[in-house]
C-alpha cells in the first residue's frame, strides 16, 4: 500500500469516526433546544446559526486552502500569512460589531445586536490555531484533527443545552456554547504550533511573499462567499418574508435533513481535497477517485434519506413534540434536496486541487443569478412547502448542469459512469423504502417508539442485503480502499 493511500484510508478512518460523533451531539442539541424553545425562539436561533457559520467562512479568508493547494510553502511566508490572518480576524471582528445593528433591523430582532456582537468573539480566538490545523490537514494528520473537534464540539454543545436547560438562556445558548468551543479548539493548536519550531511564526511580514496566497484565498473566499448566500438565501427570505416562527419550523427541517452532510461531505473533502492536489495532473485517477467519492456518497445517503422521508411521521413527533409535526412533509421534500446537494461538493474540491479556482467562482456566480429568483417568487406563495419543493427541484438541475459545463472538462466524459454511481443506490433505496413502508403498515397500532425500534434495523437489514447481492462490485472497490486493492489513488 502505497504511503498516500495509507494515509487517505487512515485518514477517512478518523474523520468518519469524528463525523459520528459529532453529529450524534449536533442532533442532540438540535432536539433539545426545539423542545425547549419552541418554533419562534428557534427562528432567532436560526438567524443565530447563519451568523455563526459566516463567521466561520471567513476565518481565514480562504488561505487554508491556498497553504494547501500550494506543495512547498516557505517558512516566511507561512509566517506572513499568520500575521495577515490575525490581522484580518481583528477586521473581521470590528466589523461585525459595527453591522450588528443593521441586521437585527433587517429581521426586526433587536436582540440579534448583542448576538452578533458576541459571535464577533470568534474572530479574535479561532485565527490563532487555524494555520497550524491546516499544516495538520496538509499531511494528512487526521487522528489528531479529529481528536480536537470532538473535544471541542463536546464540550460546545454541553455548554449550549445546559444554558438552555438551567439558566432558560434561550437564544443566548447558542452564542456561549460557541465561544467555549472556539476556545477549546483552539488553545491545543496554539501550543502544538508554537511548540514546533518548524510551524511557529516568525515576527516577520512580507507583502509580495504573501500576495499570491491573498489572492488564491480572495478567489476561494469569493466562492465561498456566493456559495454561502446560495445555500442560506431560502432561511434569510424565509426570515425576512414570513417572520420568524415560520422560519424556524423552515429553518429545523433543514437542520434535521442537513446534519448528515454538514459533517460527512466535510469529512469527505477534507481528505478529498489533498489526496486529489497530490494526483492534480492525472485525468485518469482523477476521474477514478471522483466517482468512487460519489458512489460511496450515494451509498451511505440515498438509504439513509430514503429512510427519513418514510419515519419522518414517527421521528419528529416522538423527538420534538406534537409542535413540530408540520415540518414532516417539508423533511420529506428536503430529503431529496440534500441528497443531490450532498454530491456537489467533492466537485468543488476537485476543482480547487486542480488549480480551477475561478471556475468554482464562476459557478457560484452563475447559481447567484438563480437561486434567490427561484426563491423569492416560490416565497411569495407564503408557503414553505413550495420553498422547499423549489430548493428540491433546482438542485437537482443544477448537479448536472454542473457536470456539463464544469466537471467533464477536468475528468472527461463519464456521464454514463456518474449515473449509474448515483441512480443505482437510489435505486436499492426506493426497494427497501417499499418492503420497508409494508413492515411499518402492520404496526399501525404500536407506539412510534415501538415502530422505530422495529424499523430502522429492519431497513438497515433490508439495504445491506440489496448491497450484498447486488452491488458486489462496490463492496470489491470500498474493500480495496479500505485494505489492499487500489482505486487511483496510488
Amino acid at each position: 500500500m502505497s504511503s498516500l493511500k495509507s494515509k487517505a484510508v487512515k485518514s477517512v478512518k478518523h474523520t468518519s469516526l469524528a463525523m459520528i460523533i459529532t453529529s450524534l451531539l449536533q442532533v442532540l442539541q438540535l432536539i433539545i433546544l426545539g423542545r425547549i424553545l419552541g418554533p419562534a425562539v428557534f427562528g432567532v436561533i436560526a438567524l443565530v446559526q447563519i451568523v455563526i457559520q459566516f463567521a466561520q467562512m471567513y476565518i481565514d479568508m480562504g488561505l487554508s486552502d491556498a497553504i494547501i493547494q500550494k506543495e512547498k510553502i516557505s517558512k516566511k511566508n507561512m509566517s506572513g500569512l499568520y500575521w495577515f490572518s490575525l490581522g484580518i480576524g481583528l477586521v473581521m471582528c470590528l466589523s461585525m460589531i459595527a453591522v450588528a445593528p443593521l441586521v437585527a433591523m433587517i429581521f426586526q430582532q433587536e436582540q440579534l445586536t448583542g448576538l452578533i456582537r458576541m459571535i464577533s468573539l470568534s474572530f479574535l480566538i479561532l485565527p490563532f490555531g487555524l494555520q497550524f490545523q491546516t499544516i495538520a490537514s496538509k499531511h494528512l494528520e487526521f487522528e489528531k484533527i479529529s481528536r480536537y473537534e470532538i473535544i471541542s464540539s463536546f464540550f460546545g454543545v454541553m455548554v449550549t443545552i445546559s444554558a438552555a436547560v438551567f439558566f432558560s438562556a434561550g437564544a443566548w445558548s447558542l452564542v456561549f456554547g460557541h465561544i467555549s468551543a472556539s476556545l477549546i479548539r483552539t488553545i491545543p493548536w496554539v501550543i502544538i504550533g508554537f511548540k514546533n519550531p518548524e510551524t511557529r511564526p516568525e515576527l516577520t511580514f512580507s507583502w509580495e511573499g504573501i500576495r499570491e496566497y491573498v489572492v488564491f484565498g480572495a478567489y476561494r473566499l469569493g466562492t465561498t462567499t456566493i456559495n454561502f448566500f446560495n445555500t442560506k438565501v431560502d432561511q434569510i427570505l424565509v426570515g425576512i418574508m414570513m417572520g420568524p416562527q415560520i422560519l424556524g419550523f423552515y429553518s429545523m427541517a433543514m437542520n434535521l435533513i442537513m446534519q448528515p452532510i454538514q459533517k460527512l461531505n466535510p469529512m469527505i473533502n477534507r481528505v478529498a481535497f489533498p489526496v486529489f492536489s497530490q494526483i492534480q495532473n492525472d485525468r485518469a485517477r482523477l476521474q477514478k477517485g471522483y466517482l468512487f467519492i460519489i458512489k460511496l456518497i450515494m451509498t451511505i445517503n440515498a438509504p439513509m434519506y430514503a429512510g427519513l422521508a418514510v419515519l419522518a411521521p414517527y421521528v419528529i413527533p416522538l423527538l420534538l413534540g406534537e409542535e413540530w409535526t408540520r415540518i414532516v412533509i417539508i423533511v420529506q421534500i428536503l430529503c431529496v434536496y440534500a441528497l443531490f446537494r450532498a454530491m456537489g461538493n467533492p466537485s468543488g474540491s476537485l476543482l480547487i486541487a486542480t488549480g480551477k479556482i475561478e471556475w468554482s467562482f464562476y459557478w457560484q456566480l452563475f447559481q447567484l443569478f438563480i437561486i434567490p429568483v427561484v426563491l423569492y417568487f416560490s416565497s411569495l406563495t407564503g408557503s414553505i412547502v413550495m420553498v422547499a419543493l423549489s430548493m428540491t427541484l433546482l438542485r437537482f438541475v443544477l448537479f448536472f448542469v454542473n457536470y456539463a459545463i464544469r466537471l467533464r472538462f477536468i475528468i472527461g466524459n463519464c456521464l454514463g459512469e456518474m449515473l449509474k454511481a448515483i441512480f443505482t443506490p437510489i435505486g436499492h433505496s426506493l426497494l427497501m423504502v417499499g418492503i420497508l413502508q409494508w413492515v411499518i403498515s402492520r404496526m399501525e397500532n404500536l407506539p412510534y417508539a415501538n415502530i422505530l425500534i422495529i424499523s430502522i434495523p429492519a431497513g438497515i437489514f433490508i439495504y445491506m442485503l440489496l448491497i450484498l447481492i447486488f452491488q458486489k462490485e462496490l463492496i470489491r472497490e470500498i474493500k480495496g480502499f479500505f485494505i489492499t486493492k487500489k482505486i487511483g489513488l496510488t
